[in-house]
């Protein structure tokens, strides 16, 4: 190990926070992981396991904006919001709408392509370091559509990964169908990025990450940040509902819970939550899938995971307080049933999860600014799974003193 042997406080057990505290004992710092959850166990466990290294794209464009109103009145479609909810976000729609611009998100493809694509890398190089096999599995990403005109509006974003270096393969119906025969034949236009991997159970990636960190010396402490004590420009001391904490560096990692963290620290970000949930189906006899599949026209994933078929759902805006609803996923379970014939309907898990998402797409990584010992990883929206080992290695850098290997600037929080 090298580096220089600081205490590191990382605030979040989730994904991001639990593999950036693995990097930063890689390198040789003291670091105490602070969260009131178990590991993974919070909105890192019900995504649809993708490391996505294509996912480039904003969630916000000129195509998407326009099926907004028709979402909304659609009760099965991807998007919905909690109207009493609306007030409370208008700040973050007014800088998701400036940030769907043409010319927009042409710069934001082109920033997230600074550290996206090598997110996988990321990954097999901190699985292999700790020998972690068997979760992570090389099958690509699969997108399917029932007709040429759904297919074709996602013309713009393909063109635009393809070009910023995404392998996208066109699929024929036959191909399709060789290479996932139980879908239905309905299907007839797909879109496939073999070099994504399958993460085929999010939580035990999680805790494989957990037991190495472990395994080097450092520590979990099920507790809940109430307050931060200053001296200057730096953080003293982490109050805790249980505990006081000295450090010299602290890492907000808090996912959706960041916002509260960083207010806490005297200074606000732009950060909501997109709602996400799904449902685990039973699978016995049923029909075989071999990677995630979109499905296209309903904005859903069927992800063949190590316990079922997960249905994972589109987007919720209600804030992290309000409870679920589970009435909308479940009305997508005879669309996935049309999807995938044969799907059966015995569902042992419904799940609620809470993506923290900017309203540019990007993640917040960096130095918080008027901080001196105050690093931040979170904001991932729909790529927090696969951005997780690249974040904990830029924090790394960070941390230990070194510059990274890409310009941060686009990803500091002062960039509203």
């Amino acid at each position: 190990m090298t580096g220089s042997g600081k205490s590191v406080i990382v605030i979040g057990a989730g994904i991001v926070g639990v593999a950036t505290a693995l990097c930063l004992q890689m390198e040789g710092h003291r670091v105490t992981v602070l969260d009131p959850k178990a590991p993974g166990t919070a909105t890192s466990f019900g995504n649809a396991g993708s490391i996505a290294i294509g996912g480039m794209y904003p969630t916000g464009s000129p195509g998407n904006l326009k099926q907004v109103p028709r979402m909304l009145m659609d009760p099965a479609s991807a998007v919905s919001i909690r109207w009493s909810y609306l007030p409370r976000m208008l700040p973050w729609l007014v800088r998701f709408f400036a940030a769907s611009r043409p010319s927009r998100v042409e710069q934001i493809s082109r920033e997230l392509a600074s550290i996206v694509p090598s997110a996988a890398e990321a990954h097999l190089s901190l699985m292999k370091a700790h020998r972690i096999e068997g979760i992570v599995k090389p099958l690509g990403w699969l997108k399917v559509y029932t007709g040429e005109k759904s297919f074709a509006g996602t013309l713009e974003e393909r063109q635009t990964i393809e070009r910023l270096g995404a392998n996208v393969q066109i699929l024929n119906q036959d191909e399709l169908r060789q290479l996932e025969p139980a879908l239905s034949p309905r299907f007839t236009h797909a879109a496939f990025q073999p070099d994504n991997q399958f993460v085929t159970s999010p939580i035990k990636l999680t805790e494989a990450y957990a037991k190495a960190f472990i395994g080097l010396g450092g520590r979990f402490l099920a507790e809940k940040v109430t307050r931060f004590e200053f001296d200057g420009g730096r953080v003293r001391k982490v109050v805790t509902d249980l505990d006081m904490h000295e450090a010299d560096d602290v890492v907000v990692c808090a996912g959706a819970w960041s916002g509260r963290i960083c207010e806490m620290l005297g200074f606000g970000v732009p950060l909501d939550t997109e709602r996400g949930y799904h449902l685990n189906i039973v699978l016995e006899d049923g029909p075989k899938l071999s990677r995630p599949v979109v499905i296209g026209d309903h904005s859903f994933v069927l992800a063949p995971m190590q316990d079922g078929i997960r249905l994972t759902s589109g987007v919720e805006f209600a804030g992290v307080d309000a409870p679920p609803d589970f009435r909308r996923i479940r009305r997508m379970l005879p669309l996935a049933q049309k999807a995938l014939p044969g799907l059966g309907d015995i569902i042992n898990r419904e799940w609620l999860g809470y993506r923290p998402s900017m309203p540019d797409s990007k993640p917040v990584i960096g130095l918080a600014h008027g901080m001196h010992n105050v690093f931040l990883g979170f904001g991932h929206g729909h790529i927090g799974l696969t951005l997780a080992a690249r974040t904990g290695y830029l924090l790394a850098d960070l941390v230990s003193g070194r510059v990274p290997s890409v310009d941060l600037m686009p990803f500091s929080a002062g960039r509203f």
